[in-house]
């Protein structure tokens, strides 16, 4: 049903009073930067003795000036911290040099917010977007994450929710482009999520395993930013990358039409496993088995190392050469890649892959990706572990 003309002008009447009268607007947008860099900020849960620290130890060090523009929504959790007045409301930061992370440096207290909803990401990718307008826009993700997999990424356990992967493709249309995204959390460098942001973004930074306290360190590659704000997203993705040095693994990635010759490469790969299923399932499993994967997630599995193992084991000349097409395709995609000794094997990029039906957990959820529905992965997945 189409509204009138009328209801639809007093809608948005309320929605800007509403905006005004909370304080979310600024009186005049600030001057175009070349880079807005934001941090949705999810701390509603047990990394909240984290936001403070860093917000005051990584974004304040930086700061912003008249290049750069930092701002980060911040959401905090009871009973793990008590700093700062202890608040535990969702609030909006323009994030300056040496501020403190207090009620009173907030430009907007957005009341207690479920980071978990697609709305209010897309409330703060427009805010900032609106007040802090720039050239350049990067958005960094700071909280828990598991890939794709739903009841994990953004937690907010407040509102019990999470942003999963569904809710964020919903709102990218809604984001406008973000020239680079950061995942600071754990086991998001998938070639799942790379592909949800394909086309919506230039480049994406993440890490394969588990991210410990430290993950993205902020005041590094800002403070890099500041010093060259004409950095492009690949190197501003490569900085954020560098920056890791305390995880284990650290990459950063290509994500516009670069992507697609890997995303063709797997497709024409995964087609080419089925078809030879019957006469080298054996030496898949030993494949898959020998593949490096990532603590407490064995179904998250190095891409490149399991071409690579395919490759080395079965005869078939066809397979052979759809595992070097996957590995050569690497090289257009990963831009900056890191792992300690421990992780020989990793390359950048995982790929669910469960070895067993026990781990095939949300699998039926794993079917309405983009990359399950514009692969031939789920098909090949579904005929080794039926």
């Amino acid at each position: 049903m189409r509204k009138s003309k009328r209801l639809s002008t007093i809608i948005g009447i309320l929605l800007v009073l509403s905006i005004l009268i909370s304080g979310t607007v600024s009186a005049a947008p600030a001057p175009r930067a070349k880079w807005t860099v934001m941090v949705y900020i999810s701390g509603d849960n047990n990394l909240e003795e984290y936001v403070v620290k860093d917000l005051e130890l990584e974004l304040a060090p930086a700061g912003s000036n008249a290049d750069v523009q930092i701002v980060a929504l911040a959401d905090r959790a009871p009973g793990y911290d008590t700093s700062r007045g202890d608040w535990q409301t969702t609030k909006l930061y323009h994030v300056t040099q040496g501020m403190q992370a207090d009620a009173a440096s907030a430009v907007a207290d957005w009341g207690e917010r479920n980071m978990g909803d697609k709305q209010t990401l897309i409330d703060f990718v427009t805010w900032s977007k609106t007040n802090y307008p720039a050239d350049h826009y990067a958005l960094y993700f700071w909280g828990h994450g598991w890939s794709w997999h739903p009841g994990w990424v953004m937690e907010d356990d407040t509102n019990a929710d999470t942003l999963d992967y569904d809710e964020t493709k919903a709102a990218i249309p809604s984001l406008g482009f973000i020239d680079v995204v950061g995942y600071d959390g754990c086991n998001m460098a998938s070639i799942e999520i790379l592909k949800l942001w394909q086309g919506h973004a230039t480049a994406l930074t993440g890490s394969q395993e588990y991210v410990g306290w430290d993950g993205l360190e902020y005041d590094v590659f800002l403070g890099q930013l500041k010093a060259n704000p004409n950095m492009t997203a690949d190197q501003l993705a490569i900085a954020s990358s560098q920056s890791t040095v305390s995880d284990k693994t650290w990459s950063a990635l290509a994500v516009d039409s670069r992507l697609n010759t890997l995303i063709t490469a797997v497709d024409q790969w995964s087609i080419a496993l089925k078809n030879g299923l019957a006469a080298n399932k054996k030496k898949y499993t030993s494949a898959f088995t020998a593949t490096k994967s990532y603590w407490q997630a064995p179904m998250d599995k190095d891409l490149y190392d399991m071409a690579f193992e395919i490759k080395a084991r079965v005869t078939d000349t066809n397979i052979k050469a759809k595992s070097q097409a996957v590995m050569d395709a690497f090289a257009s995609v990963v831009l900056h890649e890191r792992h300690v000794n421990q992780y020989d094997g990793s390359h950048g990029i995982t790929i669910y892959h469960p070895s067993t039906t026990n781990q095939k957990i949300d699998f039926a959820y794993y079917l309405t990706l983009d990359f399950s529905l514009q692969t031939n992965w789920d098909e090949f997945l579904k005929a080794y572990t039926p």
